[in-house]
């Protein structure tokens, strides 16, 4: 058990933009068609991955180094957390999405696009999320070695946008790679 709820499976928006009000937005996560949380309780929450899924392979880069891969397609929620953004269509604007690392980490991590194409890393740059926009990414959680034990990667995510936001504007979440 790494945290309260620990989610092995099923579709999450891990950032999920909402109108309570407009042109007021809020940052929330949502998994499932459950009830969104807000920022404040997602140390509530753990994103488990299990190296026996099919929608987690490891993939060896050089040496003894590599990155778990969590495969984009719709398939992974069934085997594991299927992870992306969402803007609802209802809310009026656009913003960007930021992800670094809280603290240490085994590795960096990084999101591709369907095309291969990076996106977002931790640490680097940002994502442009607009209304309407409802996509996730192939995750990629490095490391120096395929590790025995069980992978923590801690994670923040924020939301800059034009609109004022009525949550806090970022998140912390906790990854866990089980090899």
């Amino acid at each position: 058990m790494y945290a309260t709820n620990d989610i092995d499976a099923g579709h999450i928006d891990i950032v999920n933009i909402e109108c309570p009000s407009s042109p007021t937005l809020a940052l929330t996560t949502k998994i499932g068609s459950g009830t969104p949380i807000n920022p404040v309780d997602m140390h509530n929450y753990a994103f488990v991955y299990d190296d026996s899924s099919t929608a987690v392979t490891w993939m060896p880069t050089t040496g003894t180094a590599g990155y778990w891969s969590i495969d984009i397609g719709s398939a992974t929620q069934s085997s594991a957390p299927w992870v992306g953004f969402n803007f609802e269509g209802s809310c009026p604007g656009s913003g960007a999405v930021w992800m670094s690392a809280a603290g240490a980490n085994a590795g960096d991590v990084r999101l591709f696009n369907a095309a291969g194409s990076q996106v977002l890393g931790t640490g680097s740059g940002t994502y442009p999320l607009g209304s309407g926009a409802h996509t996730h990414f192939e995750w990629r959680f490095y490391a120096p070695s395929k590790a025995t034990t069980p992978q923590i990667y801690n994670l923040y995510f924020g939301f800059s946008a034009s609109a004022p936001l009525s949550t806090q504007n970022w998140l912390a979440a906790k990854f866990v790679i089980i090899p």
